[in-house]
């Protein structure tokens, strides 16, 4: 094991729940015109190259890695992660051992500063590994077939012309700053909505568990019940572990279970912007987002 690497991504409860609190650090984003841009984070990051994707017509180049602790920020894990500069890759490889800055600077999670610190067999897993293709601004959401918390077929563009807020959950998640945070400010979000008659009838909201083996239609029903979710307003989807997959991967959303810990799911948070056309506008990182940045966005994107 190269440098010291550490491949699991599995913690016991304790260092999960450590690990959570500082997981996926979002920075606040400028709204309105006039505001300051907050100041990038940086990061240590230390991992193995799986493989390097470059797509000269876009411009994008993407590094898969599979990498240890992240120190203030998030725990083990295999991740695709954004170069900026295709030459910062030039001449390495799959199995290369890297050292790197990870900056964090609003919705911009890239990689910078990269250096090859050595290289090693790839693990006997890393075929099976798929790096997610996150969207970009612009891009048409995915419209894979889910259920909602009525039992109802559903898919996101049967809300066009409709503005929405997308975000992900599982319903065991059991440290309030994470899942139970986002319904807190879903919750939020719909009292807002429900006053505003104009955006009732322009903006919807939707929560995807991505545990669907355990929330199946019943489980979603009841937790949307629990927290008064208006599915005229606010619905919860689940679906098929091919759908969900097909769904969250686009969104950026990273889901390990952890075996020492049944029940317990490492994660990211993400909450996107979606317009009347099924575009994605943009996708916040974490969980400091407010319930009222996000009625600024659906009423902008609902005109």
């Amino acid at each position: 094991m190269p440098h010291g690497l550490q491949w699991n991504a599995m913690r016991k409860p304790a260092l999960l729940l450590a690990a959570f609190q500082a997981l996926f650090v979002p920075m606040a984003m400028s709204l309105a015109a006039g505001c300051s841009r907050a100041p990038a984070k940086t990061y240590l990051i230390h991992g193995q190259i799986l493989a390097i994707d470059s797509q000269p017509s876009s411009g994008r180049t993407e590094v898969t890695l599979k990498h240890g602790d992240i120190t203030g920020f998030m725990p083990a894990m295999t991740m695709p992660y954004a170069v900026k500069d295709p030459a910062a890759v030039s001449g390495l490889s799959a199995g290369d051992v890297i050292d790197a800055t990870l900056v964090v600077s609003g919705s911009e999670v890239y990689l910078d500063g990269i250096r090859k610190s050595g290289h090693a067999p790839l693990p006997p897993d890393a075929t099976a590994v798929k790096a997610m293709d996150v969207m970009q601004p612009g891009d048409l959401v995915p419209d894979a077939p889910l259920v909602d918390q009525t039992g109802g077929p559903r898919k996101l563009s049967d809300w066009r012309g409709k503005a929405l807020a997308v975000t992900f959950v599982y319903t065991r998640c059991p440290l309030p700053d994470f899942c139970p945070a986002m319904d807190r400010n879903f919750e939020t979000l719909q009292k807002a909505i429900k006053r505003d008659a104009p955006l009732r009838a322009r903006a919807h909201l939707v929560t995807v568990s991505f545990d669907p083996t355990h929330d199946t239609p019943a489980v979603i029903r009841r937790h949307a019940e629990a927290r008064g979710a208006d599915p005229a307003v606010w619905s919860y989807l689940t679906g098929t572990p091919a759908a969900i997959e097909a769904m969250t991967s686009r969104f950026g959303v990273s889901a390990m279970a952890d075996k020492e810990a049944p029940g317990t799911i490492t994660h990211n948070l993400r909450t996107a912007i979606v317009d009347t056309d099924g575009r994605l506008v943009k996708i916040y990182t974490g969980n400091e987002w407010t319930p009222e940045s996000v009625l600024d966005d659906l009423r902008a994107h609902a005109r």
